[in-house]
């Protein structure tokens, strides 16, 4: 945990002071920021700085439960991710590309706060933190791997329906259903590419939903709850869109898990139809017909925009997905060697498969997505603890999904 505290830590520092260039002094008094100026909230500010530090407060809360109380930790971590903004945007007032404001300092410590909150709802140390535990092993089987597998799923889910800002407004909700009436008015312009790519994911998901939840719980029914709050948040959700291709996707996905009821193997074919859908979606052309250099600059075009964050989830998810499926299946003691071929392995398929964009039109191949992939990777194995704990999961429990 204190590494993943430290990676964050670094995350955040660069993301602060990016580009790094064009250092003067400040224009204001030092700290002015804190008391004057304009106070104005955008939706990206909100969403962002909140969600920038929430890993850094849940990190950080989960690393000190280790030695101390829950209200000790969450206040520290308060604290801590209070100063780390403070001197974030103190040091911004010398860089002219980047705006201090008091209105970031206040929504980055309720990210640390947030993630905090969340962490102890996991450990179960709030009011509702011990139904949530109980409802967690009603449903799921015990264990480190169903924490992460629940993770993966999340993390899907919020690729799926970032920033997070509903709205009902008419205007939005004709948006949002604008593209599925135009598709299913023309069929001919279904993006089969992106529907293969919604079907391999979603299969994928699926099994490993029903890899982590107990035997005598309908993990089907469960998951195909999730993923159709998921599509019609799509419709409600700012900016966002219902597509036919993720209709007949998760359609597709759902026969082919009715259909492999008592598939066996199941970790191996899960990890191959989450790589096929992220091969497929890399290879796919764009939609504007340009053709765009390399970019060598890590998260250049993700920064101070929505979009970004959306890209960095759906970036990392398929492989902290494939991690856990891969950890399933590896014996503790081989699992230093396998983390490491595993991250060269990956980081070598996923720079060929962005440099190759740089042939497709309307694609961007960016090294940012090397490094998101390589993290998706390697965290969901720096989590300590027993992948099942029951004893009727001690049983080769990687083999059997039914």
């Amino acid at each position: 945990m204190r590494r993943l505290v430290l990676v964050f830590v670094v995350l955040i520092v660069y993301g602060s002071l990016y580009p790094f260039t064009g250092w003067s002094a400040p224009g204001a008094p030092l700290f002015g920021f804190l008391f004057g100026g304009h106070l104005r909230v955008e939706k990206a500010d909100l969403v962002q700085n909140v969600l920038a530090y929430m890993p850094f407060g849940l990190f950080m809360v989960a690393w000190l439960m280790r030695s101390t109380r829950f209200g000790v930790a969450l206040v520290t971590a308060a604290v801590a991710g209070g100063a780390l903004s403070l001197s974030m945007e103190s040091i911004q007032q010398f860089l002219p590309s980047r705006d201090a404001s008091r209105i970031d300092l206040v929504l980055n410590i309720a990210g640390s706060v947030a993630g905090g909150m969340l962490a102890s709802l996991l450990h179960g140390h709030t009011l509702a933190g011990p139904r949530l535990v109980a409802l967690r092993a009603h449903w799921l089987r015990s264990g480190t791997l169903p924490n992460l597998g629940l993770a993966a799923l999340a993390l899907w889910a919020l690729s799926q329906t970032s920033p997070l800002v509903p709205t009902f407004d008419m205007e939005q909700l004709r948006h949002g259903l604008a593209l599925l009436y135009r598709s299913l008015q023309q069929p001919q312009v279904m993006d089969m590419a992106q529907m293969l790519t919604y079907a391999c994911y979603l299969a994928g998901l699926g099994l490993l939903a029903r890899t982590v939840t107990r035997d005598d719980k309908p993990a089907l029914l469960l998951f195909g709850s999730l993923v159709a709050c998921v599509l019609v948040l799509k419709i409600i959700v700012d900016g966002r869109q219902l597509s036919l291709e993720a209709v007949a996707g998760a359609f597709a996905a759902w026969m082919f898990l009715l259909a492999a009821s008592r598939l066996r193997q199941a970790a191996w074919i899960g990890m191959v139809l989450i790589g096929a859908g992220f091969v497929i979606s890399e290879l796919a052309p764009g939609t504007d017909g340009m053709r765009y250099g390399f970019n060598w600059i890590p998260l250049v075009g993700q920064m101070r925009s929505l979009s970004g964050l959306q890209n960095i989830l759906e970036i990392f998810w398929p492989f902290f997905a494939i991690a856990c499926f891969a950890r399933l299946l590896t014996p503790i003691g081989h699992r230093q060697p396998v983390v490491v071929i595993g991250t060269v392995g990956i980081a070598a398929a996923v720079f060929w498969l962005e440099w190759e964009q740089q042939a497709l039109p309307g694609r961007f191949g960016d090294i940012t997505q090397v490094l998101l992939a390589c993290a998706g990777w390697v965290i969901p194995w720096t989590f300590a603890g027993p992948d099942f704990t029951s004893k009727a999961d001690e049983k080769k429990p990687a083999v059997r999904v039914g």
